[in-house]
């Protein structure tokens, strides 16, 4: 649901803003040349003006933006799915687990924690595990060089949490810059 509120937000956004802009615009024409310059609003105003708050069209408009934001409201209320890896148990009947930042997080410690990498970026997913590292060192065989150490720093760390599936690792290691 992420992505989607994103999209949401986003067009909203920038519907409200050229909805102001709109509205700039047209007050400023109204004040100086004292017609619409964009859109014929007096009509609308007019309109405004002459219906109740009892109309019929006001009462429909109303119950369909209540309803929209109530789906809106109860989309947003719907905890997340947490997805976690799980873990072997230390005691019979427990469930142990990890979410996917945690053992990101280990991973990314480890594999920054090796002499020659600057910085790592680590992606979990349910079976394969990505690491992008990046070298202090600009010379790129040395980059190549630290790919099997990063992949078997993160080795040892999934080792030492316990995963009951271990993922894939894969490791790509760039040369830093100058």
């Amino acid at each position: 649901m992420r992505h989607a509120n994103r999209i949401l937000a986003a067009l909203l956004s920038l519907a409200l803003i050229g909805a102001g802009v709109l509205l700039i615009i047209e007050v400023i024409a109204d004040r100086i040349v004292h017609h619409a310059a964009i859109i014929g609003w007096h009509s609308a105003y007019a309109w405004a003006g002459r219906t109740t708050w009892n109309a019929g069209s006001i009462r429909v408009a109303s119950v369909i933006l209540i309803v929209a934001g109530l789906v809106l409201l109860i989309a947003e209320l719907k905890p997340a799915r947490t997805s976690r890896l799980a873990a072997e148990p230390g005691q019979a009947g427990i469930d142990a687990a990890y979410t996917r930042r945690g053992v990101a997080a280990a991973i990314r410690s480890a594999v920054t924690a090796i002499d020659g990498v600057r910085a790592a970026s680590v992606k979990v997913r349910r079976r394969k595990i990505t690491i992008t590292a990046v070298a202090v060192a600009a010379d790129g065989t040395v980059a190549q060089r630290l790919c099997e150490p990063v992949r078997a720093a993160a080795r040892q760390r999934l080792a030492a949490l316990r995963l009951r599936r271990a993922p894939k690792v894969s490791a790509r290691v760039t040369p830093g810059s100058r």
